[in-house]
């Protein structure tokens, strides 16, 4: 039961970040990081 739980929250935060930004949870994580690994470099 907690892992249908679990299921439905992801799939919830999924059509959300979906509706917000156009992109789904591993693609919007990857930009983030992306934009991470860049300010670091940056700040050296």
């Amino acid at each position: 039961m907690g892992t249908v739980i679990g299921l439905l929250i992801l799939i919830a935060i999924d059509w959300y970040l979906l509706r917000k930004t156009g992109l789904h949870i591993h693609k919007f994580i990857s930009k983030k990081y992306a934009e991470y690994l860049q300010n670091k470099e940056k700040d050296k």
